[in-house]
Parts: C-alpha cells; structure tokens; sequence
C-alpha cells in the first residue's frame, strides 16, 4: 500500500503540468509618482467631488471689510504690548468684546469676551518700561 501511495505521490509530480511565472511589476496610478498622465483629470474629479470645504465660498463686499477692521483693531492692541504703549479702551470685533484698561504703575489687564458663548478671558500685562518716573 505504501507503495503505490508513493507512487502515486511521484507520478502526479512528474505529470503534473508546469506552471510559469514572471515577476510583479508595480505601475502607480497617480501622475505625481509616475502614473499615467491621463489619470490626471480623473482623479482631480474625485477629489473635488469629496472636498466638503466651505471656505471656498465667495465673501461678499461687507464680509470682507469687517474681517479687515477686525485685523486692523487685534493689529493695533498686539503692537501696543509689544512696544509697551496700550492705550485703554473697549473695542468690538465680530463675536468678541476686548477691554484694555490701564491699572497704573505699568499694569494692564485685557478683557476678552466672547459674546457669543459669555466666555471672558483676562490677561494682565505688568509692563516695567511703562513706569511713571521714568
């Protein structure tokens, strides 16, 4: 029995039809990484047709020059600490509310509000340049 197991095991090798092979060769798809430069458009396609990003929107007129003032007023308070000279004041922007008041002696305390949530956040500045005397 043993023997024509075997011998059936090394026959069916022996018959068994030969299979080749070649080796796998990688063909990228995007044009960036050296794919086909026709499946340029098609992927841009599907790009923008899952891009869910509202920024693109056009701003009108109005938009536009409130975001300006707005960078204008936070422009200004960010150069005052810098240099030292805040000068006090409320000034609106948009959804936020900031108060600069001057404490004296070189202190400063920036409220800032949002008017939307009610959050309030305070910075206080101790400014040693902006000392009376000297």
């Amino acid at each position: 029995m043993k023997k024509i197991i075997f011998a059936g095991l090394v026959l069916s090798c022996t018959l068994a039809p030969q299979s080749f092979s070649t080796e796998l060769i990688y063909t990228p798809i995007n044009p960036t990484f050296g794919g086909n430069p026709l499946n340029g458009s098609l992927l841009l396609a599907k790009a923008n047709a899952q891009n869910d990003n509202s920024e693109s929107q056009e701003r009108d007129f109005v938009q536009r020059f409130k975001e300006s003032l707005e960078r204008n007023i936070l422009s200004k308070i960010t150069r005052g600490i810098s240099s030292g000279e805040l000068t006090e004041g409320r000034f609106v922007t948009g959804d936020h509310t900031i108060v600069v008041a001057d404490l004296g002696e070189g202190h400063f305390e920036i409220s800032i509000t949002n008017d939307i949530t009610g959050e309030v956040t305070v910075i206080e500045i101790y400014n040693p340049e902006n000392l009376s005397g000297q």
